[in-house]
């Protein structure tokens, strides 16, 4: 086996050398994408041959396999695996069980290969690190040009793991928090609309240059609209694991005052609601626009900052008495029960000097790029699991060939695996003799341009000094 990589590793620099030698560094991004392409050849064809002769180890060692209790059925079944570095074809043996009368595949489960698997698991999780950001269709030609389908990139966001950040193992130390949480409207395919819910859970703000503030440690989670419930849960775990809860004066939770949003007072101590000023404004704005002249935004806010519930209230009855329009006043009666309903929220925000919310603009920021902004249709459960992916890259992960695999087949595939580790060990510890490459040393041409080059170069130096 020792010999094979030799071989190998030797031809690929000779075909680099003789790049070289053709004048190829003249292109420098020419010649780097030629060398990495004959890289990935020779790696290929390199695994290849070493399954190849693993394949025929197992075969011949008898007393290894009537130990395990295989007994061979057919050799040579061909399987192709699409990889980082390109197609491998590989060929092994088919074996039956003894003691089970299952069939099996020895090498596969030696090279930790899941049955049915058609791509690695490392380049599955660079298509759905990419398609994060861009389509499905689009993932798949960037990172496999073009040689999977779309389908196949969704398949294998579907399959991933749960996609969560790991929880900190140390606590802060902090005497409040700021919980944002809104929600993104996404188109299904069945022609209906989807809220996806979004929290994020931050210290505060901090200004990161004029006119520009920034979350402090900000954390997202994503939620299935049907199960908003169990994420606040997981969001009031989060806080217990990551912060010295004694120390938390407040939380102040902001939202526009749904329903599901103010859940999260019943799960989170210490919890304070404040409407998210955004929200609010857009409805003051909408449902006083057709009376200009009776300045009912700024009454109505000072209503706000003086805690006159009753003064707000009348004044938002005044203008349902004066709406001829029937839309008009539907908005308003919409506008006063919104106003009864959070109220406590609104004077929060009014007078208490907490921080400004941003919920629309995470929403837009982490959600609305990628599952509502371009004209698409998701199956429920796809939108699900893309919010999901995209808090999990926007909380700094990265997604892994570890989320690909099956952790039953890695258990069951351990006493193969260290069969075939320890018959690779003994094929290359010790006996890779690399003094094969000073036994044929590399002469280029002497007319070759190179040369030429080289030698021009040195005139010119002699002449300066």
């Amino acid at each position: 086996m020792e010999t094979i990589i030799q071989q190998i590793s030797m031809e690929m620099a000779k075909k680099i050398c003789r790049r070289v030698e053709e004048g190829g560094m003249s292109d420098i991004d020419r010649f780097a994408t030629e060398a990495l392409e004959l890289c990935k050849e020779s790696v290929q064809e390199m695994i290849t041959q070493i399954v190849e002769k693993l394949n025929d180890e197992l075969r011949a060692d008898k007393a290894y396999r009537k130990e395990q209790g295989l007994l061979l059925k057919e050799t040579e079944r061909e399987r192709c695996l699409l990889t980082e570095i390109g197609l491998i074809t590989i060929s092994r043996d088919y074996y039956r069980i003894k003691a089970s009368n299952e069939y099996v595949y020895p090498i596969d489960s030696m090279l930790g290969l899941a049955a049915y698997e058609r791509v690695s698991a490392n380049l599955s999780a660079r298509m759905v690190g990419q398609a994060a950001e861009v389509s499905y269709e689009k993932s798949a030609r960037t990172e496999s040009g073009g040689k999977v389908s779309k389908q196949t990139v969704k398949n294998k966001l579907m399959a991933a793991g749960r996609l969560e950040k790991e929880m900190p193992t140390e606590k802060r130390t902090v005497t409040e928090l700021h919980i944002f949480a809104d929600e993104d409207h996404a188109h299904l395919c069945n022609g209906k609309n989807c809220d996806v819910p979004l929290i994020t859970v931050s210290e505060g703000v901090k200004e990161v240059c004029k006119d520009r503030n920034a979350l402090i440690h900000p954390v997202h989670f994503s939620s299935a609209s049907r199960h908003t419930g169990m994420t606040w849960e997981t969001v009031a775990g989060y806080i217990e694991q990551a912060y010295e809860e004694n120390r938390i004066d407040k939380i102040y939770l902001h939202g526009d005052g749904a329903s599901w949003i103010k859940k999260g007072l019943d799960v989170l101590p210490k919890s304070l609601f404040v409407i998210d000023g955004f929200h609010l404004e857009k409805r003051l704005k909408s449902v006083t626009a057709a009376f200009s002249k009776q300045n009912y935004p700024f009454r109505i806010r000072q209503a706000f900052f003086e805690k006159k519930k009753e003064e707000a209230l009348s004044l938002i009855k005044e203008m349902l008495s004066l709406s001829e329009n029937p839309k008009q006043a539907k908005r308003i009666r919409k506008f006063l029960g919104y106003v009864k309903n959070n109220w406590d929220g609104i004077v929060q925000r009014h007078t208490q000097g907490v921080i400004g919310s941003c919920t629309e603009g995470l929403i837009s920021h982490i959600y609305s790029e990628r599952l509502s902004r371009n004209p698409m249709g998701w199956s429920e459960a796809g939108l699900n699991k893309m919010a999901e992916l995209r808090v999990y890259t926007r909380n700094g992960c990265v997604v892994s060939g570890e989320l690909f695999k099956r952790p039953q087949e890695e258990k069951e595939r351990s006493a193969l695996s260290e069969y075939a580790n320890e018959r690779l060990r003994q094929a290359v510890s010790g006996y890779l003799d690399w003094s094969i490459f000073e036994k044929e040393p590399y002469c280029p041409a002497v007319n070759s341009a190179t040369q030429m080059l080289i030698r021009s170069y040195g005139c010119q130096h002699s002449m300066a000094g």
